[in-house]
């Protein structure tokens, strides 16, 4: 390894690794006493990137330096650039700003340097993008896109060599913010302005200097057509048509539904091109959901092995209908068939403590109770009964905080938003309703299921709510809103769902056994997974979504490996009795499920010998 003198009137800027000052010009190598530069990564119009080392991190870390000559502006505007990248820093899908290094020569920008591939080089290792690629490209930079722009500014350089797809979770990082600047005012743009940009991705308003949002979605949407032909732009133009022609040279047919949100991205007027991101979004994504990082794990990583029933806690008496643990993973709380709610040790297998009535007085549930789930904070529960009642217990002093009453009777599922403010409680009569906890008043009903809802789920931002309900409807809606986005119909009453959101989709069971997904990008799409004997009675997804569990009232559960495209089921587990729910432990590498066997069983992948 070699140190670099960045000085441009260095006549020898190559020296050895440990030196601290040039052998060529005698500048100090290590700038900020801090950064060691290594190897040049690109030359601009508007500087120079080095790859650097970080010594005052143990042990030291790679960052990028990106070098601003004084020549190309005065000091203020070199400022407000790196004024611009420290705030857009904060976005996870953008390298972060670590320090401003100035001197009477130079600015210096160090950022995080992110590992992995650029589009361009993966591109020219592999070979044309996928449909499937394209789509969930555009599903994670478009949203980082509407964050630049909302910040108001332009990248005004996007291409495939300034994507990098990170090697930690594969997800898209916009890198080179060089040529950014901000969105020019109307009375900017009736003036020219610098024309820069990549030849052949620069929108047309661009190349005459009057960039505006719209002119990164062009250069976004020129980018997908470059890496699902394997050709640039230059190639892709008909100047006699006057307008793209792509379709015909994809190794592979594309969808009307992604042709189209291409073309339009790609439309030489603003006046036929999407004008923000999210509206783009809108196309791309009609049920509202992109996709979100994947948590990983160390299980996440493992190899195949076989699950098995690590501990068994016996429930005599009593059948556990629900099963949830606490955000720490300690404590578990189920809701029983006699009425009580309990709260578990997770550690020792002991009841902590029973919420119940006792000669038909307290403040416990006077019914089988239905459902259970802890708040955020973990220090409040959340029951449900076919008492028709939801309550809220404080789990410091045990006693009850509040009950509501939910208008339709034997409320079967609830749910809470992840801030915790909101609960949602569905029952019998096909009623969901919206809750806001602080205050215990009913916020709206969502009346359109026909017959009992049987099983809700929030997504992970809060904004949307699938259910699904025994007259065989999947329905998703925005929230608080309440509106009904859209309606699936499936051959059988629907029992159980499960929504998986770093690849927006869902997985229902009927009361037939069948296992479905369904597309929430494609919404005319789904599949049935597989089919178990009797009804599917609970759905679980693991936290890092790598393992699907079904259980069914076949006493069966089925486990699946969800680190492809499609689930594949991977072991079957079983209990004596029909299965009444599944949960994941936090860490995904437990699975817990309850059963009419009057048992609760600890399930984890074992490594054979």
């Amino acid at each position: 390894m070699v140190t670099l003198c960045i000085n441009p009137q260095c006549p020898a800027p190559s020296n050895a690794a440990e030196s601290d000052r040039c052998q060529g010009c005698g500048d100090r190598l290590r700038l900020g006493q801090r950064f060691r530069p290594t190897q040049g990564l690109g030359e601009g119009g508007f500087g120079r990137t080095f790859l650097a080392w970080d010594e005052a991190v143990t042990p030291p870390q790679r960052c990028v330096i990106k070098q601003i000559l004084r020549s190309r502006g005065s000091r203020d505007q070199d400022l407000a650039e790196a004024k611009r990248l420290a705030q857009l820093g904060q976005h996870p899908q953008i390298p972060s700003l670590i320090a401003i290094l100035e001197s009477s020569r130079d600015l210096c920008l160090v950022q995080t340097y992110v590992a992995g591939r650029t589009l361009a080089q993966r591109l020219a290792a592999d070979g044309p993008f996928t449909e499937k690629d394209v789509r969930s490209l555009l599903l994670a930079l478009l949203p980082v896109l509407q964050f630049i722009h909302d910040q108001k500014i332009i990248h005004r350089d996007i291409k495939p060599e300034n994507v990098v797809l990170s090697a930690g979770d594969g997800l898209p990082v916009l890198v080179d913010f060089g040529a950014a600047r901000p969105v020019p005012t109307a009375s900017e743009l009736e003036q020219t302005g610098t024309i820069i940009g990549s030849a052949g991705y620069a929108a047309p308003e661009q190349a005459l200097g009057k960039a505006v949002p719209a002119s990164d979605l062009y250069s976004l949407g020129l980018t997908c057509l470059h890496l699902l032909t394997g050709m640039h732009p230059f190639d892709l133009y008909s100047v006699a048509a006057d307008c793209w022609v792509w379709q015909t040279l994809t190794p592979a047919p594309v969808g009307d539904a992604l042709a189209r949100v291409l073309n339009r991205l790609t439309a030489r007027t603003l006046r036929s091109r999407y004008p923000t991101a999210i509206a783009a979004l809108a196309d791309l994504a009609p049920a509202g959901l992109v996709p979100q990082p994947r948590v990983t794990s160390d299980l996440a990583q493992q190899s195949l092995a076989p699950w098995r029933c690590q501990q068994t806690w016996p429930t005599p008496g009593r059948v556990v209908k629900a099963v949830a643990i606490a955000p720490t993973g300690r404590a578990i709380a189920t809701a029983n068939s006699d009425s009580t709610v309990q709260l578990w040790d997770r550690q020792i297998g002991e009841v902590l403590h029973t919420f119940a009535q006792r000669l038909g007085l307290g403040e416990g549930h006077r019914d089988a109770a239905t459902a259970v789930t802890f708040h955020p904070d973990g220090q409040t529960l959340f029951s449900a009964s076919q008492d028709g009642t939801v309550k809220q217990w404080d789990l410091d002093s045990d006693r009850l905080r509040q009950s509501w009453q939910q208008p339709g009777w034997l409320v079967t599922t609830i749910a809470l938003t992840p801030d915790g403010t909101q609960l949602v409680a569905a029952d019998t009569t096909g009623r969901i309703s919206l809750w806001q906890i602080n205050a215990g008043k009913r916020l709206v009903d969502l009346t359109r299921h026909s017959g009992a809802v049987n099983q809700v789920q929030v997504s992970p931002l809060g904004d949307r709510l699938v259910s699904v309900g025994e007259a065989g409807t999947l329905r998703l809606w925005a929230l608080p809103t309440g509106q009904l986005l859209h309606t699936w119909t499936a051959p059988a009453g629907l029992r159980a769902v499960a929504l998986k959101a770093t690849e927006p989709a869902v997985v229902t069971g009927d009361r037939r056994g069948a296992v479905t997904l369904w597309s929430l990008t494609d919404l005319a799409q789904h599949q049935q997974l597989g089919q178990h004997q009797d009804a599917v009675s609970a759905i679980a997804l693991s936290p890092n979504g790598r393992w699907l569990a079904t259980g069914s009232r076949d006493r069966e559960i089925h486990l699946w490996d969800w680190s492809g495209e499609i689930p594949q089921r991977c072991a079957v587990l079983r209990h004596d009795w029909a299965v009444c729910d599944l949960v994941f432990t936090p860490d995904s590498q437990t699975l817990i499920s309850s059963a009419a066997d009057e048992t609760i069983r600890f399930w984890q992948a074992v490594a054979d010998g």
